[in-house]
């Protein structure tokens, strides 16, 4: 059995982060393959956008609006022995050509100079009508209604991460989220990042000072 070590960090405003870790399995037959691995987890990872964006209220964590959107940076690693992924997360109110983007890219571009990281927004293999925006990151993940964010979710009992406005949303997606619900093994919610989120108002400072 060939594992892959997959950790993901979701990052809001308000000094808010999830850590998820996954175990998935990828095929035997391209153990060894670094470029096989990489094109298969970068599939996964695809999969999974949806598993990953709607886990809380977030809020964007340049301006601290509402999140619709999210930008991934990832560092991979499928070289060694047992391949590993770390994937950050940044919940961003919406993406274009405004401040916060603009912010979070300055900052991936920063974290990619030092190495190991592929900055950009994933490809999410989905067509945004140009009339209506994103559904809210604090929304049901199945049906992804705005209204829902001020329902009570509920979490998936078994990776206790995704949340859905009723048990006939849950069920609605079960065929498709349970796939990914079997390979998460823990999450860890946390609220340390008090000092981080300074330095990023910080810097969207900086960038809107630029621009002028």
């Amino acid at each position: 059995m060939s594992n892959l070590n997959l950790l993901a960090f979701t990052y809001g405003s308000n000094d808010t982060r999830a850590e998820i870790e996954f175990r998935p399995v990828f095929p035997e037959a391209i153990r060894g393959d670094s470029d096989q691995i990489d094109e298969w987890a970068r599939t996964l990872l695809a999969s999974m956008y949806k598993d990953l964006k709607h886990t809380d209220n977030w809020t964007c964590e340049i301006c601290g609006d509402p999140a619709r959107d999210a930008k991934y940076d990832i560092a991979i690693r499928t070289h060694l022995p047992t391949p590993d992924i770390v994937l950050y997360i940044h919940s961003i109110c919406e993406e274009g050509n405004n401040l916060c983007t603009k912010t979070l890219q300055v900052q991936s571009d920063h974290m990619a100079s030092l190495g190991g990281l592929s900055p950009g927004f994933m490809d999410r293999n989905r067509l945004k009508p140009a009339s209506k925006p994103f559904p809210l990151s604090g929304s049901c993940l199945n049906c992804q209604e705005d209204n829902t964010v001020n329902s009570t979710p509920s979490r998936c009992g078994g990776c206790k991460l995704v949340r859905y406005c009723s048990t006939e949303c849950q069920s609605a997606d079960w065929k498709r989220h349970k796939k990914i619900c079997k390979v998460i093994k823990s999450v860890k919610w946390a609220d340390d990042r008090a000092r981080l989120f300074g330095d990023r108002r910080n810097l969207a400072q900086q960038v809107q000072a630029s621009a002028v």
